[in-house]
């Protein structure tokens, strides 16, 4: 349990210095402008989450109800692909929000998400594109 405290509290330390960082580089710039983030354009799918239950028990689905509320509250949007990569998922338009009403719709789901990845200081986001409802695979 003092470990899961303990890693809740060093991410949203990283969190908070990472949305920082993110802000200095950012002041002045216009509402709706693009970010001048460096990296590379991916396309990733996963189990689109809360950051507190991603990180608090990733092998088990959050609810979408339970991530719906702590986007609301706060909580970043979080990408778990299948290999259990975590993707703290923020919007590429500065001043602009990732998290729209129909987006909200897709919370607890598989999405696909486009967009820059970047990587830094131990934490990886996504500056997002687009996000949608990731197509069912086929069964063979």
């Amino acid at each position: 349990m003092k470990k899961a405290v303990v890693g809740l509290v060093i991410t949203g330390m990283v969190l908070g210095v990472l949305a920082l960082t993110l802000l200095a580089a950012e002041e002045g710039m216009p509402k709706g402008a693009k970010t001048a983030a460096k990296g590379e354009q991916v396309t990733l799918t996963g189990r689109l989450s809360c950051t507190f239950c991603g990180l608090a028990h990733p092998e088990k689905p959050c609810p979408k109800d339970c991530c719906v509320n702590c986007m609301k509250a706060g909580d970043p949007p979080l990408l778990i692909d299948a290999g259990g990569n975590l993707y703290i998922l923020l919007t590429g338009e500065h001043e602009v929000p990732l998290m729209t009403p129909a987006r909200m719709e897709l919370a607890g789901q598989t999405v696909a998400v486009k967009g820059l990845l970047v990587k830094g200081k131990g934490v990886q986001a996504v500056y997002v594109d687009s996000m949608d409802k990731a197509p069912e695979a086929k069964a063979q």
